[in-house]
């Protein structure tokens, strides 16, 4: 389980890469008997994810990946990847851009293109699928991802993690 630590007594923002979309939520569901916000919060996030659903038919508004979505929500968990409807991702980055989502497992796909920056960043797995094989991320893509750890004007610096795997080899490092 990890630790979580806020020298500035607020609370903190950590984006968790995992490398697939199932993974991402068997994380989430792993720590989703903890909860990372205060009923300000929970009331915050409830009327957000509310108001973002005012634009699905009632029919869609019932599907289990919506349903299931809000309770983790309301303690601070997001699971942000491709598999996930529009409306979700689009969902999530708000909420994680208002800091009201605390942790956040999401694959690279949160860590491209998307400038919200979390105080840590934490790696569960320094490989990747590529379409073709299981591979070792590359230098690149690890600087991409992990240099959204820090925020401008919040963090003097940010945290990067890395879970290694046991069978890294030295030169991949």
């Amino acid at each position: 389980m990890f630790r979580f630590y806020d020298v500035s007594g607020g609370r903190i923002l950590v984006d968790v890469l995992d490398a697939r979309d199932r993974q991402c939520e068997e994380s989430a569901l792993k720590i989703s008997k903890l909860d990372f916000t205060d009923d300000d919060e929970k009331e915050q996030i409830e009327d957000v994810y509310r108001q973002a659903l005012m634009c699905l038919s009632e029919e869609d508004r019932t599907l289990g990946a919506i349903e299931h979505m809000l309770p983790l929500l309301k303690k601070g968990i997001g699971i942000h990847h491709g598999g996930l409807l529009p409306i979700l991702k689009e969902l999530i980055e708000i909420l994680f851009q208002e800091q009201l989502i605390k942790i956040l497992f999401a694959t690279e796909t949160f860590a491209m293109g998307l400038n919200m920056p979390a105080k840590t960043v934490i790696f569960t797995a320094m490989r990747k699928w590529d379409g073709e094989s299981n591979r070792f991320m590359a230098s690149g893509e690890y600087i991409q991802m992990s240099g959204r750890a820090g925020r401008r004007g919040k963090d003097l610096q940010g945290n990067a993690i890395m879970m290694i795997d046991k069978d890294m080899d030295e030169k991949v490092c």
